[in-house]
């Protein structure tokens, strides 16, 4: 059917300011600046408590930032993985997103820089994010959280970081995830998926995420399950799981047979559908309705996972 008007009206205006420069002359340091400048273009809502902070990495402090609401009472948290393709993005230039979130939310978000290609290669950005988990965990008290109710979050490359990591501590202990919210996220990193057919015939630009690829896992075998979390052999030990995808995404079919691979296990899992949406639509629910509506509906599919009374464990329908 195509995209809503009024978004497809803003997606056109974004398109059509391109980047600062031709993709063959761009450094690195270059992508990093625009994709900053661009997510620098969201209003940053008010939260609560903001806080910045430095986490217990595995070779040395990691940046961070901590959102929650005002008050004293405990709160249940997520420990987040901004996505940029394991390349770009920081805790500084997701700031906006992480406030949406958490205003649409109503828990604490913990936001961690993490090691990132080219300077650090494959598995310095997971072992950072089991590190932050293990360390909020650890350290819940004095950020206000709740130590049972904290889960693991990230959008894209920050979710396939999010995914790795609540496989790695998924065995029972105190820092096993209470959730896992992948947002458009990256988990089969074995071959570059195809671009969906567009109805709007939108020219979207070369993403340029294989070459960072390349050398992040330069040697590394991608059909590992730390590398491509949907080929992990045993989901059924998984956390719970909030998925959201965009209809325009090329990564979409990977997060619905995730979704579906995990509900076949008895992983409780809802799965949030962007219709008409876009890869990257969480930096812009200011802009237009429908990413707006995106984010509240992430939000409360959040606060109802990490709020409700434990059960008996069953999939989503």
């Amino acid at each position: 059917m195509g995209r809503d008007p009024e978004y497809l009206a803003y997606m056109r205006r974004r398109l059509a300011a391109g980047p600062a420069a031709p993709a063959r002359d761009r450094t690195i340091e270059d992508a990093r600046r625009e994709h900053a400048a661009d997510l620098a273009r969201s209003p940053r809502p008010h939260v609560g408590v903001v806080e910045d902070l430095a986490v217990d990495g595995p070779s040395g402090p990691l940046p961070a930032r901590l959102y929650r609401p005002a008050g004293e009472e405990p709160v249940p948290g997520l420990v987040y993985f901004h996505g940029g393709g394991w390349a770009l993005g920081d805790v500084d230039s997701y700031d906006p997103v992480v406030r949406a979130l958490a205003v649409a939310s109503g828990v604490g978000w913990l936001s961690v820089g993490y090691r990132r290609p080219p300077e650090h290669r494959f598995p310095a950005a997971l072992d950072d994010a089991v590190a932050a988990v293990r360390w909020a965990v650890s350290n819940a008290a004095r950020l206000g959280l709740d130590p049972s109710r904290i889960g693991v979050a990230g959008d894209s490359a920050g979710a396939q970081l999010a995914a790795t990591a609540a496989s790695r501590l998924r065995a029972p202990g105190p820092a096993r995830p209470a959730l896992q919210v992948l947002i458009y996220p990256a988990l089969d990193l074995r071959e570059e998926p195809p671009d969906p057919p567009d109805p709007d015939g939108l020219a979207l630009p070369p993403h340029g995420v294989r070459p960072v690829l390349e050398i992040y896992l330069r040697g590394v075998d991608r059909a590992r399950p730390d590398v491509s979390p949907l080929l992990d052999p045993d989901p059924g030990g998984l956390p719970p799981a909030v998925i959201a995808t965009a209809e325009y995404d090329r990564l979409r079919p990977q997060a619905e047979e995730h979704a579906a691979r995990l509900r076949s296990a008895g992983v409780p899992v809802t799965l949030i559908a962007g219709t008409g949406l876009d890869h990257s639509f969480l930096g812009w629910g200011s802009f237009a309705r429908r990413p707006a509506e995106a984010v509240a509906g992430i939000g409360a599919a959040v606060r109802a996972a990490l709020t409700r009374r434990p059960g008996p464990s069953r999939p989503s329908r």
